[in-house]
C-alpha cells in the first residue's frame, strides 16, 4: 500500500495517496465532509490521490480514485462545486429531479442541507471545493443590500465554456496550480481573503441562483468609487486579463451595475474602455521605443493585447497609422 503520511490538521497544502478505501473514505472526511465510498465489484485497484489547501472559508482540493466509483456523501453543511479536469461525473440526490453530468467545461454546484451521490469514471480527476455557507450568503446580502428572505438555491450545472464561466475558470486553475507548486500567493492571510472572495463572487455573479434577478437589478449602476477604482486598476494594470465579470468581482458589484457604471462615467462598457487604455498605452511605448530593438509584437504583449490583427486594425482607426508606423517614425 502506498500511502503518504498526513500531519494531525492540514497543512496549507497537502497531498495524499492511498490504496486503502477506508483510508480514502477518511482523507476526504477531513478534508470536505462524512462520505461512503462504493468501489462496487470490479477487481480494479483504488488508485486514490488529493492534494488539498484550506484557505478560511474555502477548501480546494483535486481529487482522484483511478477507478470508477461511487462517493456517497452525508448532509452537506456548506455549498460545494465540483469541476471535473478529466473523465466525467455523474451526480444526483442533491437536487429534485434527474441527475447531472460533467465533463471538462461544467461544473456541478451542490448547496447545503442534502446528501449527494457521485459517480466517477476511471479516468475522473475533479477539482472540489467546498465553500462556507455563511459567507457565501453574507456576501449576497452585501450584494443586495439588504438580508435573505428566502433560502439561496444555485442551479445545479455550470457552464464553464460562457465568458463568465471561463472567466471564473482561469481563477480555479490559479488555484490548481498553487496545489501544484506549493501555495506561494494564498498563504499570505491578504492574499487568501482576496483569492476567497474572488470566487464567492464569481459564483455568485456567474452562475444563476434564486437572486441571480435581484442582484442584477440592485441599483441602476455601480457606485462611482466603485468605478474609478475599476478604471484604476485597468490603467495601473493593463496588461491583465481583464473582463467585465473580473471587474466586477473585484469591486463585489454585479456586472448589470459595473456595466452602467461605466456607462455613466467613461461613456462606454468596460471593455471599450479597457481597449481604448490599451491602445494609448501601446501608442505611448511604441513612440518611445527604439525600431532597432523593439518589436510591435513585443509592445502588444506588454500591453495585454492578445489579438495583433485586430490590434492594427483598431489602432489604425484610432490613430490614423499602423502600429509598425508609429515605430518607426523618428
Amino acid at each position: 500500500m502506498n500511502d503518504s503520511a498526513q500531519p494531525s490538521h492540514w497543512s496549507p497544502v497537502t497531498t495524499v495517496r492511498t490504496e486503502d478505501p477506508d483510508r480514502a473514505e477518511s482523507i476526504v472526511a477531513e478534508l470536505f465532509l462524512p462520505n461512503r465510498l462504493d468501489l462496487g465489484h470490479g477487481r480494479e485497484r483504488l488508485d486514490m490521490r488529493i492534494a488539498g489547501v484550506r484557505l478560511g472559508g474555502l477548501t480546494v482540493g483535486r481529487l482522484s480514485y483511478g477507478r470508477s466509483a461511487v462517493l456517497t456523501t452525508a448532509e452537506a453543511d456548506n455549498f460545494h462545486v465540483n469541476v471535473p479536469l478529466s473523465g466525467q461525473a455523474r451526480s444526483w440526490g442533491a437536487w429534485p429531479g434527474g441527475a447531472v453530468v460533467t465533463t471538462p467545461g461544467m461544473a456541478a454546484v451542490f448547496g447545503p442541507g442534502r446528501p449527494a451521490e457521485i459517480a466517477w469514471t476511471a479516468n475522473c480527476t475533479q477539482l472540489c471545493m467546498m465553500i462556507s455557507r455563511s459567507e457565501v450568503e453574507a456576501e449576497l446580502e452585501t450584494l443586495l443590500d439588504r438580508s435573505l428572505r428566502t433560502r439561496l438555491e444555485f442551479d445545479p450545472a455550470m457552464d464553464l465554456t460562457t465568458p463568465t464561466g471561463r472567466a471564473w475558470r482561469e481563477l480555479l486553475g490559479m488555484l490548481a496550480r498553487e496545489l501544484d507548486h506549493g501555495p506561494a500567493l494564498v498563504r499570505h492571510p491578504t492574499a487568501g481573503r482576496h483569492v476567497r472572495g474572488l470566487v464567492i463572487d464569481g459564483l455568485l455573479l456567474g452562475q444563476h441562483h434564486t437572486y441571480t434577478d435581484a442582484v442584477n437589478a440592485a441599483g441602476s449602476a455601480a457606485p462611482r468609487s466603485a468605478v474609478a477604482r475599476a478604471i484604476d486598476l485597468i490603467h495601473d494594470r493593463p496588461d491583465e486579463p481583464w473582463s467585465s465579470v473580473r471587474l466586477a468581482t473585484e469591486m463585489h458589484v454585479s456586472v448589470r451595475a459595473m456595466q452602467e457604471g461605466f456607462r455613466r462615467e467613461a461613456g462606454v462598457p468596460p471593455m471599450s474602455y479597457v481597449r481604448e487604455v490599451r491602445l494609448h498605452r501601446a501608442r505611448g511605448l511604441l513612440r518611445l521605443a527604439d525600431p532597432g530593438r523593439t518589436t510591435v509584437a513585443q509592445i502588444t504583449a506588454r500591453c495585454g493585447i492578445g489579438h495583433p490583427g485586430r490590434f492594427a486594425a483598431a489602432y489604425r482607426d484610432t490613430f490614423g497609422e499602423l502600429p509598425s508606423q508609429t515605430l518607426a517614425a523618428p
